[in-house]
This record gives C-alpha cells, structure tokens and sequence, in this order.
C-alpha cells in the first residue's frame, strides 16, 4: 500500500513583522498611529532600563524602558510575541527606543522611528499599558510626531544626549517641538534635566517627572 502525503501549503515566514500592525491607522508617511486608549494614565514610581531589569525590586510600580544600546532589546523585535508575558508583570512599558541618530541616512531613520511605533502599536494593542517614547532625529522623522496621541503621558530619554552645547540646543528645539505638537499631559524624563531643555513645557504648566538612568545610579 501506497500512503500519499497531503501536500502542505508553503511555510511564509512574516520577516516583515507585519503581523505588529495590524489593525492601525497610518500617518501620511506610512507610520502607524499609538491610539490615545493605549496609554497608562498612571505615573510610575520608577523608570528601569530592559538590560537592568533583574535589578527591578517592584516591577509592579516601575515602567520598563529600553534606553540602552539597541543590541540588548534586539530579541524582542525579532520575536515579539514571545515577551508579551514577560513584560506584562510592569505597571507599564516605555515605548521601544531603536536609535534613529542624524547622522544615519535619513531612510534609516525613519526606519527606526517606524520600529519604534509599530513594536509599541503592537504592545498596546496586547493590553499592556504603555508610554509612548517620543524620539527624534533629524528634521526628516519630525513628521512622525503625527503618529502619537496628543495630551496623554509621554517620555523622553536624555540619557547620553546632553553632554554638549550643540546636542543640548538640537535637544532643546525638539522638546519644544514636541510640546507643541502633542501638549501632553507630563512628561517622563528618563537621565538628566540639569539644564534648560524642558524650560518650555515648564512654561505651560505641563508636569516634569525626572528618573535617574542606570549610570547616574551606580555613580551615587
């Protein structure tokens, strides 16, 4: 007797992730849109980064950051599903961070920022409470701010970005940029404020939250 094997249909591996967003809305540009419902009204208690997280004592008032170098979160792009449960345990999960430097070509850039929505999008979506983590380069991904939902949390890192003049006043131009397009509710800084950069949300009334970085902890 013969036995003929049924024939399986071809195994298509999504290298795209498009699975990640599925379901949003899109900018002009293509990038998908953090809807207003994703974000956590709550401020956290605590701000750690994802490659300090065994360090984390009470994951349920702390939100969890990815402001390290982009090596050590590059697992969770490529397999997402599989840390959905594992960051679930935080009262919160700060929007990816995938370096989108100005001195990258302006394609990769915008790449960057495009991970860093959808892999929030797509977090959001999971029920786990987010903070969107707003990052900018250079003037080509400052349309990307049309995909975060205005007068809600947000958070910006300055961990490593204000160490000179130059940075300091690129830093500080794009804070007011981003104040004025999404008027948020606060804002969360993770690493140091010692300088004039969020004079202008200050100037509106909108509340600063300052949390140390990894670094300036084993400093103290």
């Amino acid at each position: 007797m013969v036995i003929i094997s049924k024939k399986l249909a071809p195994y298509i591996r999504d290298v795209y992730l498009a699975y990640l967003i599925e379901g949003a809305r899109f900018t002009r540009e293509g990038y998908p849109i953090i809807e207003k419902w994703m974000v956590t009204k709550q401020i956290p208690k605590d701000i750690y980064q994802w490659d300090s997280r065994s360090k984390v004592k009470t994951p349920i008032d702390t939100a969890m950051s990815f402001y390290c170098i982009d090596q050590f979160f590059q697992p969770i792009i490529s397999n997402p599903k599989k840390y959905i449960d594992k960051l679930k345990i935080y009262q919160s999960v700060i929007g990816l961070d995938a370096s989108p430097f100005d001195n990258m070509p302006e394609v990769v850039q915008c790449s960057q920022i495009f991970v860093n929505l959808a892999m929030t999008y797509y977090f959001g979506r999971n029920g786990l409470g987010i903070i969107p983590n707003v990052r900018l380069g250079s003037e080509c991904t400052y349309s990307s701010l049309n995909a975060y939902p205005k007068n809600t949390l947000i958070c910006i890192g300055t961990n490593g970005f204000v160490k000179n003049k130059t940075n300091i006043r690129i830093f500080k131009n794009q804070v007011s940029l981003i104040t004025k397009t999404l008027m948020p509710s606060a804002i969360l800084v993770y690493g140091s404020i010692n300088n004039d950069i969020f004079d202008f949300p200050k100037s509106l009334g909108i509340p600063i939250y300052a949390y140390p970085s990894v670094n300036s902890r084993r400093r103290r």
